[in-house]
């Protein structure tokens, strides 16, 4: 008879007790996962949409023989990884080419000490960066931080010229500095 009272009685209040105790901490790892999983699936879906949009663009250029409608040669031109191989590149974020200087809004002003630094910005540097961080001239210091590790040590260096030429922002260059100065092992493990 105690065994069914135990059943009946103190195991239901004890699940209750404990998942009522546990609530806050199983809700942030669920949240935690769905985040991470959303993040991941976003990552590989600009990816491929990335990927075919640029295989199409070549291909039609390559079709009306018009080189202006091949995108230049990049990382993307490498074959598709089979099922089994990692790909570098999955993991960065992936953007459309950025419009033209004339369309897009003008950045910040750079601040007044290093204003004499400044030069005009590389346009090598500004289309590599363009590629591969969307919109960069209106993310936040600490959005760049966050996708630098990313890159590849060329986007990096790109990212450390075009920084650098525009608002100067020593957190990314700093941060852009530690990564290539740990190889490009390190600059694609985050």
């Amino acid at each position: 008879m105690r065994k069914i009272f135990d059943v009946c009685v103190y195991a239901p209040v004890g699940m209750a007790v404990t998942v009522v105790e546990d609530l806050p901490e199983l809700v942030t790892k669920g949240r935690a996962r769905i985040e991470q999983d959303l993040s991941n699936a976003k990552v590989v879906g600009r990816y491929v949409v990335h990927r075919e949009w640029r295989r199409v663009s070549r291909r039609l250029g390559e079709i009306f023989g018009n080189e202006a409608a091949q995108p230049a040669r990049g990382r993307d031109d490498e074959p598709a990884p089979s099922d089994t191989d990692a790909h570098p590149a999955a993991s960065a974020p992936l953007a459309e080419p950025m419009p033209p200087a004339a369309t897009r809004s003008p950045a910040p002003a750079a601040p007044a000490a290093s204003a004499s630094r400044a030069t005009a910005p590389d346009a090598a540097a500004e289309a590599i960066v363009g590629r591969v961080l969307a919109d960069y001239d209106t993310l936040s210091a600490s959005q760049v931080v966050r996708r630098l590790e990313s890159l590849g040590p060329e986007e990096l260096r790109a990212v450390q010229r075009y920084e650098g030429s525009t608002r100067n922002r020593r957190t990314i260059l700093n941060r852009a500095g530690q990564l290539l100065d740990q190889g490009p092992a390190a600059a694609h493990s985050g």
